[in-house]
């Protein structure tokens, strides 16, 4: 048999349905769109954060304390942490020019949690500064700021030099806490460490060298995180004791100073000695001691802080996003995905209907079946492969990325990375030509159930359904 004839009809069909043949790609265009982008959101969003945080080397956990870390407790992480970069910096949170716009000025890291420049150039003296770059519209490059509270800085005046994106804060409206200004952080900033003058170190950032081969959302990463973190929490807690048996000591030893030497002048101004020099000392003494008194009472319990990233509320957000997209996947493509086939195999059906008598003819002049049912095949088949072409090229580079912007549209975190997957592509070939091509093939196998004669003649019409005053013999 000549099957040139069945290819030529084939492709006539396509010429003379184009808008059956356009519908038809539409729906499974639409449906490989939200299948594929929203399974590849998810990963994409959770792979653009894993470089992120790769290239700026992000801490796996930070340790504070509101007494500070003294070489006791330098000694103790370091011990936890044999197989890890340790980085120890320091950080002052302060006002700016007298205003409530509160800042925690940080000592700057090279080599854990580093900081991406957007404009300018990192400090090279002590009193250069770098911002947030959230903080563009209220200063500029070159503006000379005062920071109203610099006990543990060695100026007051800093020159703003660049902006940075923080590596350690993410969400652009919940920088964290602070006990200056309003009670909530402004911005970030960055100074050289030379520029601190503090005795004690503020922070200490860990980054284990086996999580740089860990997914950071994976659960084998999380259980690794959290069992250093019990060990490290246990071990600073036995230096909280050590510590505060020093702090006590010590304000007790300086007491007993100061009420020996009132009791030596006093015994000296008793022999008619001029001691008032020795008493404004003294006094000064005094004065800074119950500064030192006043500071513990407000700080209170010695306590240490052990955070991982989840610290930050955008790493933890993000994540969540992330997870929940992948809930609405298995959820919003299965229905269009039923919609389509709904829609394909009423379309396929009305399709084959009009083509009866031609699929009579065909059938009477000696063609197989499966020759006849090569335009319906060529047909359904074309319409949804050109349809899950031109939906999964939008379903990996653009539906992910709309969603990126959206769910980070109050996160600091950008380079979006697109990914590709072999596995959602084949699939969704696999459930649009199930959708199309196998409901053309069924809706073809009842239509052959008739007689080739039967084919050759119109279908006859339905038959009426009686309603119920027919049923009823008077009427």
């Amino acid at each position: 048999m000549n099957r040139r004839i069945l290819w030529k009809d084939a492709l006539s069909s396509l010429n003379h349905s184009w808008g059956r043949f356009i519908g038809i790609l539409l729906l499974m265009a639409v449906s490989a769109f939200a299948f594929i982008g929203l399974k590849m959101a998810g990963p994409d969003m959770r792979n653009t954060a894993q470089t992120y945080y790769q290239d700026v080397n992000l801490a796996d956990l930070t340790v504070s304390s509101n007494y500070g870390l003294d070489k006791n407790d330098t000694q103790t992480i370091k011990k936890q942490a044999k197989k890890a970069t340790i980085d120890f910096g320091y950080l002052q949170d302060t006002t700016i020019n007298s205003s409530k716009t509160s800042l925690r000025v940080l000592s700057e890291s090279k080599n854990i949690s580093t900081n991406q420049l957007i404009s300018g150039n990192f400090p090279k003296k002590d009193n250069q500064i770098v911002l947030s770059y959230l903080l563009r519209n209220k200063y500029h490059i070159g503006e000379w700021i005062t920071l109203n509270e610099h006990s543990n800085l060695k100026n007051s005046r800093f020159k703003i030099v660049g902006f940075i994106r923080p590596s350690e804060y993410t969400d652009k409206s919940n920088l964290g806490q602070t006990n200056v200004g309003t009670g909530q952080l402004s911005g970030v900033a960055i100074v050289k460490k030379s520029a601190f003058k503090a005795q004690s170190y503020s922070i200490a950032r860990i980054r284990f060298n086996k999580t740089k081969e860990l997914d950071p959302y994976s659960s084998t990463y999380q259980k690794f995180i959290d069992n250093k973190k019990e060990r490290l929490t246990n071990s600073l807690a036995q230096n909280s004791k050590l510590k505060k048996t020093e702090v006590d000591n010590n304000f007790k030893d300086a007491q007993k100073q100061i009420r020996q030497a009132k009791e030596q002048i006093q015994l000296a101004e008793n022999n008619g000695l001029n001691m008032s020099r020795e008493k404004a000392r003294l006094e000064k003494q005094q004065k800074k001691l119950n500064e030192q008194e006043q500071e513990i009472k407000q700080l209170g319990s010695i306590s240490y802080y052990v955070n991982d990233r989840k610290n930050d509320s955008g790493y933890d957000t993000y994540q969540s996003n992330s997870e929940k997209i992948e809930l609405i996947t298995n959820i919003f493509p299965v229905f269009l995905f039923a919609v389509a086939a709904l829609v394909s195999f009423s379309t396929m059906t009305r399709f084959i209907d009009e083509e009866r008598q031609n699929i009579g003819v065909l059938r009477a002049l000696g063609y197989s079946k499966l020759d006849t049912s090569l335009k319906f095949v060529i047909y359904s088949l074309t319409a949804a492969l050109t349809g899950v072409f031109i939906g999964a090229i939008g379903g990996y580079w653009i539906l992910p990325r709309i969603i990126f912007n959206a769910y980070t549209a109050n996160l600091t975190l950008t380079n979006f990375q697109s990914g590709f997957s072999w596995k959602y592509l084949f699939l969704t070939f696999l459930i649009s030509i199930l959708c199309t091509t196998g409901a053309a093939v069924i809706q073809f196998f009842i239509v052959l159930r008739a007689k080739t004669s039967e084919l050759l003649l119109p279908k006859p019409p339905k038959n009426g359904s009686r309603i119920l005053l027919e049923k009823i013999k008077p009427f």
